[in-house]
C-alpha cells in the first residue's frame, strides 16, 4: 500500500495468485503473480520477506541499478544463484541486495506517528486478521507459524 501511495508501479508475489489476487489488488497491486519471474518486464525495487529461491528469482528480474531489500527469511531454503547471476551484461549492471535492520539506524518514532496517523486517517489499513487477549497468545503465535493468518495477530492488553 505505501509504494502504490508513493506512486510506485506494484508487484505483489504469493504462492496463491487465485486465492490472494483480490485483497492484494485492494491494497494496491497492479500485478499479482505467483513468483516474482513471472513478474511483467523487469523490476525496480523489491521488497523480499521470504528469502530462498523466491529472493533468487527476484534478484534475476531486477533491472539495471534495481535494488532488492531482503527483510525476512520464512522460506527457511538456502538461496542458490546461477551461474553468471552478478555478471553486469545484458542490462543486469548495477543491480544490488542490501540488507534491512529495523533497530539500527534512526530514531522510529517520526515514522511510527507517520503510519498511524495515516491508519487514524483510513488511508492504511493494517489489515488485522486475529484479535484476542494475552491469555489467548499461544492461540495467535500458532496461527501466525502456521500461516493460517493473512494479516496481522493483535493482543489485546486489559
Amino acid at each position: 500500500r505505501l509504494a502504490r501511495l508513493g506512486g510506485a508501479y506494484v508487484v505483489a508475489s504469493t504462492g496463491d495468485p487465485q486465492a490472494h489476487g483480490d485483497g492484494l489488488r485492494a491494497l494496491g497491486a497492479h500485478e499479482v503473480v505467483a513468483a516474482p519471474e513471472l513478474a511483467s518486464g523487469t523490476l525496480d525495487g523489491i521488497v523480499d520477506c521470504v528469502g530462498g529461491p523466491q529472493l533468487v528469482q527476484g534478484f534475476m528480474k531486477l533491472a539495471p541499478h534495481g535494488t532488492l531489500v531482503s527483510v525476512g527469511h520464512s522460506a527457511e531454503e538456502p538461496e542458490v544463484f546461477p551461474p553468471g547471476a552478478f555478471y553486469g551484461d545484458a542490462g543486469r549492471h548495477g543491480r544490488s541486495i542490501v540488507t534491512f535492520y529495523l533497530l539500527d539506524g534512526q530514531p522510529l518514532e517520526p515514522d511510527l506517528t507517520w503510519l498511524a496517523a495515516r491508519v487514524a486517517d483510513g488511508v492504511l489499513d493494517p489489515h488485522v486478521s486475529w484479535r484476542g487477549g494475552w491469555d489467548r497468545a499461544g492461540e495467535a503465535v500458532s496461527a501466525l507459524l502456521e500461516r493460517r493468518l493473512h494479516g496481522k495477530a493483535v493482543l489485546d492488553v486489559s
